[in-house]
């Protein structure tokens, strides 16, 4: 999200700074200015519906005018930086219609569109490329940003090859890459485990004057407190404040989840207690992870504690809040306030979830508390949720070991029934079941009844 809102503001400069080398002193027909006084005022007072409506009344046969490019790119990148990337590829496309011949600016307002996040993932990546192509191909020379978007782009989807083939592009043609693109290549390449060639590029950003940001090292610290190269994690911590860089709520979170994971509590508190003499305020994810890492060491009344502290500050807990308290809850057998926290997430607007009640129902069984486990289980089909193979298997786990043999079968039944596929633990849970409570032949003849079934 951080990226995205500095790509916005990168591109509102880079076309502000582009249409004063590009745009002559007097580019349009009085009528065209017209227009795009109008289009532009509907622009700054968000009325972009009635922009979009005003701009296809121009392209329409009824008017003897079209718009000049400037009205469109201007259209086009307040429809990006509004995130309405529909809106502006269907004004694109009236454009092509009416031949209206895009720019550097146009093309690059539109490969931007498509690179943010969310369109990535409907496969608008391709298209960007196409463009990409297409831009060259009618000789018009692609700009740094041009390819630091492409590059953002294809790492958000995955595709690390073709971005760093793209960086290798770049810097064939003497351009300098920006902080934005390292960070989109770092980011990428952490979420792949690839911390090595992360920190590479890091120190590549420091060698050739580059100035990485808080972002940068977000992505960085992410990585490496996932796979638990905590002391290089606090190492990153320190150099930030050598390079008098402020370490951000991002920062500290992902120390913090890293150091609970290691059951480091005393580090945690002492990270999260002087929060606010950075004049930080812990968010939802900080909370949590602090919340985690104290369930982890059963300190629930700590936890619960922080819990109402995260409401006082404004934060709403969200289902992985609850969920870790949940679980924390029925680790010590306190299976009456799980009940009570899962009832509260409902009552308060959070969305229970599969792991809300497989974890209550995996409670209530090691505890051979079956009958509210049944009930817990039915009360989750009401609510419109589809128990899983996981749910099944813990259930009928808990009706074998109190010996309900008959029970653990009909739920065997019903799992094929609602489509659920049993695996190796649902046929373990049964032949365990059924050799301790039954006797040679009634096990065959059930274990003849289950394959049956299969």
């Amino acid at each position: 999200m951080a990226v995205n809102a500095r790509r916005k503001t990168m591109l509102s400069v880079w076309m502000k700074n582009s249409a004063a080398h590009t745009i002559p002193q007097h580019p349009f027909h009085p009528f065209n200015a017209s227009a795009y006084m109008r289009i532009k005022k509907l622009c700054h007072a968000n009325r972009l519906q009635e922009a979009v409506d005003t701009f296809k009344h121009l392209l329409s046969a009824e008017s003897k005018f079209i718009p000049s490019l400037m009205t469109c790119n201007l259209l086009l990148s307040t429809l990006v930086r509004q995130s309405r990337h529909e809106s502006a590829l269907s004004v694109y496309r009236l454009m092509g219609k009416k031949e209206i011949v895009p720019d550097l600016i146009t093309l690059n307002i539109i490969i931007n569109s498509h690179c943010q996040t969310g369109l990535c993932r409907k496969g608008k990546m391709e298209d960007s490329v196409k463009l990409f192509k297409e831009m060259v191909g009618k000789q018009q020379v692609p700009d740094l940003f041009t390819y630091s978007t492409l590059i953002d782009g294809l790492c958000k989807i995955g595709k690390t090859y073709e971005a760093f083939g793209l960086l290798a592009v770049v810097l064939q043609k003497g351009y300098e890459p920006d902080t934005i693109t390292f960070t989109a290549l770092m980011d990428r390449l952490c979420k792949e485990g690839k911390l090595r060639e992360a920190k590479k590029l890091l120190y590549q950003m420091l060698n050739e004057g580059h100035n990485p940001d808080v972002i940068t090292f977000t992505a960085l610290m992410d990585g490496l407190c996932k796979e638990g190269k905590l002391d290089e994690g606090m190492e990153l911590f320190y150099k930030m404040s050598n390079k008098n860089i402020c370490p951000d709520v991002a920062i500290y979170s992902a120390l913090i989840d890293g150091l609970c994971k290691e059951g480091k509590l005393r580090e945690v508190r002492k990270l999260f207690y002087e929060l606010p003499n950075k004049n930080i305020c812990p968010d939802v994810v900080t909370c949590t992870a602090l919340i985690h890492g104290l369930c982890k060491e059963s300190k629930l009344q700590e936890a619960m504690g922080l819990l109402d502290v995260m409401v006082q500050i404004g934060h709403q807990p969200n289902e992985i809040t609850y969920n870790t308290l949940i679980n924390g809850f029925c680790k010590v057998g306190n299976l009456e306030k799980a009940k009570e926290l899962l009832q509260e997430m409902s009552e308060k607007g959070c969305k229970t979830d599969l792991v809300s009640y497989n974890t209550l129902i995996d409670g209530l069984c090691k505890h051979n508390r079956i009958d509210e486990a049944q009930l817990i289980f039915y009360a989750m089909r009401e609510q419109g949720l589809t128990p899983n193979v996981v749910t099944y298997n813990t259930l009928m786990g808990g009706l074998c070991r109190v010996g309900n043999l008959k029970e653990a079968i009909k739920l065997f039944k019903q799992m094929g029934e609602n489509g659920q596929v049993p695996d190796r633990v649902t046929y373990t849970t049964l032949r365990d079941g059924l050799c301790k409570e039954a006797t040679p032949q009634e096990v065959k003849r059930l274990l003849h009844e289950i394959l049956k079934k299969v």
